[in-house]
C-alpha cells in the first residue's frame, strides 16, 4: 500500500511536471520573424517543414503552425501559439493529420459560429494527395473545434465536424468521378449556415 502511494504521488508529480512545461508562458523576441519563433518556440528539428498562419481569434492573436514529424510515415500536428493578456504566447495542441497514402497539407484555417455561443470556433481542412492504380486525386476533411478554455493545452473536436466527414475529389479508372463539397472554408461556412448556426 505504501509502494502504491509513493507510485502513485510519483506518477501525479510527472504529469503535473509534464503539463506545466507545456503550459509555460512562451516569449517572443523583438523583430523575430513568425517562423522563427515557431521553430524556437516548438524546439522543431530543421526537417519539420513549418509552415505558419498568423490570424486572430475571438480577439487573441493567435500563430497556427503546422510542420511534419521524423517518423517512417510522417504526420502533421497543427498547433495554436496563442497571444495572452498578460504577454507571451502558449501553445495548445489543435490536430494531427495522420497518415493517409501521404502525410496531409493544412489546406485552410478559418473561423465561423458551430455552436449556439458567441465565439467563433476553428476550420481546418487538411488534404491528402491520392495517387493509386485504380484512383487518383485529393482527399478532403474538415474539422472543427471549440475555442481553448484557460489553462486548456489541446482543443476539443466538435460532434459538427462529422456532418462534414471526409471526401474525395478523385478520378477512378473504372467508375464516376467522385466530388467532396467542402473544400474551402466558404463551402464550410455556408453549410453551417444553412444547418442554423
Amino acid at each position: 500500500m505504501k509502494h502504491l502511494r509513493q507510485f502513485t504521488a510519483l506518477v501525479l508529480a510527472f504529469a503535473s511536471l509534464s503539463a506545466g512545461a507545456r503550459a509555460q508562458t512562451l516569449d517572443r523576441a523583438p523583430g523575430e520573424s513568425d517562423l522563427a519563433f515557431a521553430t524556437r518556440a516548438l524546439r522543431l528539428p530543421k526537417n519539420a517543414d513549418p509552415h505558419t498562419t498568423p490570424a486572430t481569434w475571438n480577439g487573441a492573436p493567435t500563430l497556427f503552425v503546422d510542420y511534419t514529424t521524423a517518423e517512417a510515415e510522417p504526420e502533421r500536428p497543427l498547433v495554436a501559439l496563442q497571444r495572452q493578456a498578460a504577454g507571451g504566447y502558449r501553445a495548445i495542441d489543435v490536430t494531427v493529420g495522420e497518415q493517409e497514402g501521404g502525410t496531409p497539407d493544412v489546406l485552410a484555417i478559418g473561423f465561423a459560429n458551430a455552436d449556439r455561443d458567441a465565439d467563433r470556433e476553428l476550420i481546418v481542412i487538411l488534404a491528402w494527395s491520392q495517387v493509386h492504380y485504380d484512383f487518383s486525386g485529393t482527399l478532403y476533411e474538415v474539422r472543427l473545434f471549440d475555442p481553448p478554455k484557460p489553462g486548456q493545452a489541446q482543443l476539443t473536436l466538435l460532434p459538427v465536424s462529422g456532418k462534414f466527414g471526409a471526401g474525395c475529389e478523385c478520378g477512378r479508372r473504372d467508375g464516376p468521378d467522385e466530388h467532396y463539397r467542402f473544400k474551402t472554408v466558404a463551402a464550410v461556412k455556408a453549410e453551417l449556415k444553412r444547418l442554423g448556426y
